[in-house]
């Protein structure tokens, strides 16, 4: 054996060994951060020479943007799932960028990939939210645009941001609890369908999610008097809408109108019922409709003052 191959093979000591360990650990360290400008980032805020951006609560960047981007990016760009190694669940992670890099250039609207991709038509493959999901609208995508118009601001307050499209509330619809429903229902289910029976299409559900009642006795017309009303009474707790125009019921009904503490809207034209009746129904609290038969301006007054809605009346209104 040569002397060149001994002096390759011969033993290397520990410390070299460990030394070049290290020097190719650092090697592949540093060429991951220049292939992978997230990693890169990641490495140099652990060591503490970058700082971890920050937005301010009340800035833009905190009311406008975040808020979109946590209803339509995060589940696929979030703590959990990051596809390209992209986050946007923070101002930190949207800033630091994914895999090929930042996606945000600030004060460079068209070369800033999230723009470019939030911008796309749905049909187009590289369209963000991906095809099946719910595309960003014009406005939101204008947010996006001016934020980044406005270099990518953490800071800057919503207010420094001129011609933002209004911020609108999304209507948040609350879920049917049917369950809860049928138990409210059940108190009263047979008395409900009992006068169902006697007065047919006069009584239903205020809607499929609710155990309130209204009552259209209109379409009885004078077979409906004060006994007929009477017979409501069970029902007197849960009805909110309730229609006796047209109807043959007088002032002897006025305590059972009063009982109806739930009552919102009630309809009284063309029935005999008069200023005993307003004066019974004034307190209920949650009113705020009523139409009269007849009524004097004074015995009125009260309703109107609080801000109910009153149709009829000797005075014309």
């Amino acid at each position: 054996m040569s002397d060149f191959v001994k002096g390759v093979l011969r033993p290397v000591s520990a410390p070299f060994y460990f030394a070049g360990v290290v020097v190719l650990t650092l090697l592949g360290i540093a060429v991951a951060m220049l292939l992978r400008p997230a990693f890169a980032s990641t490495i140099l805020r652990f060591a503490g020479l970058e700082n971890v951006p920050q937005a301010a609560p009340a800035s833009f960047y905190s009311v406008r943007v975040q808020p979109l981007l946590d209803a339509r990016c995060v589940g696929c760009h979030g703590v959990r799932m990051q596809k390209a190694q992209l986050g946007l669940e923070s101002f930190a992670a949207t800033m630091r960028g994914g895999k090929h890099g930042g996606v945000v250039q600030p004060g460079r609207v068209q070369d800033s990939e999230l723009f470019v991709r939030v911008s796309l038509p749905a049909s187009d493959d590289k369209a963000m939210p991906p095809s099946g999901k719910t595309p960003l609208t014009k406005d939101e995508v204008m947010v996006i645009r001016l934020w980044i118009a406005a270099h990518a601001s953490g800071v800057l307050p919503v207010s420094a941001i001129k011609n933002a499209p209004r911020l609108v509330k999304p209507v948040e619809i609350p879920e049917t609890n049917l369950e809860m429903v049928q138990r409210q229902r059940a108190a009263l289910s047979p008395a409900v369908k009992q006068l169902q029976r006697r007065f047919p299409g006069t009584i239903d559900y205020e809607s499929r999610d609710s155990a309130n009642l209204e009552i259209n006795a209109s379409l009885v017309g004078a077979a409906f008097g004060d006994a007929e009303l009477q017979a409501l009474m069970p029902l007197r707790d849960r009805i909110v809408w309730a229609d006796f125009s047209g109807t043959s019921i007088t002032d002897a009904s006025s305590s059972a109108l009063a009982s109806m503490a739930q009552l919102r809207t009630l309809r009284l034209k063309g029935t005999k019922t008069k200023d005993d009746t307003v004066r019974a129904i004034t307190p209920l609290k949650v009113l705020r409709s009523l139409t009269v038969a007849a009524a004097t301006p004074a015995v009125l007054a009260p309703l109107r003052q609080r801000g109910v809605a009153v149709y009829g009346g000797d005075d014309g209104r």
